[in-house]
């Protein structure tokens, strides 16, 4: 019994191991546009009006939350490559379900069913969230 157990379990991570290529582009796409989304910072300088401010702090703050939805995804990427060597990938933090593939085609790194993520992210914990001032 033990033997068939241990072989589902290997025949399951090899089977899912599909997956690891797909989440390891995705983690080099999301890294190249969080290092361009920085690049496009603007340097702190004194603009010369009040126009030049607001448009100098609106594009700022549109670049900053780029880079925090860019690090939070690098960060759900990083936990599903952690299942997926755990042997975790495909179940449901909330209800231990099997994820289906459909689902996991079309958002690789989820953590939830569609049941689940239905009900609200109540497993994610906090939003990461980026300081405007690049000092912090």
């Amino acid at each position: 019994m033990k033997t068939e157990t241990h072989s589902r379990k290997s025949e399951s991570k090899r089977d899912l191991g599909v997956f690891r290529k797909p989440l390891l582009a995705e983690l080099q796409a999301h890294q190249q546009r969080l290092d361009r989304a920085r690049n496009e910072l603007p340097a702190d300088y004194d603009p010369d009006d009040d126009a030049g401010v607001a448009s100098r702090s609106a594009y700022r703050e549109v670049t900053m939350g780029k880079l925090e939805r860019d690090l939070q995804t690098i960060v759900e990427i990083e936990r599903a490559l952690r299942r997926l060597d755990e042997g975790q990938y495909a179940v449901c933090v909330g209800c231990q379900s099997r994820i289906p593939g459909a689902r996991l085609k079309a958002i690789p790194w989820t953590r939830t069913c569609i049941a689940c993520a239905g009900r609200g992210n109540h497993f994610a914990g906090p939003p990461l969230r980026l300081s405007p001032d690049p000092a912090h």
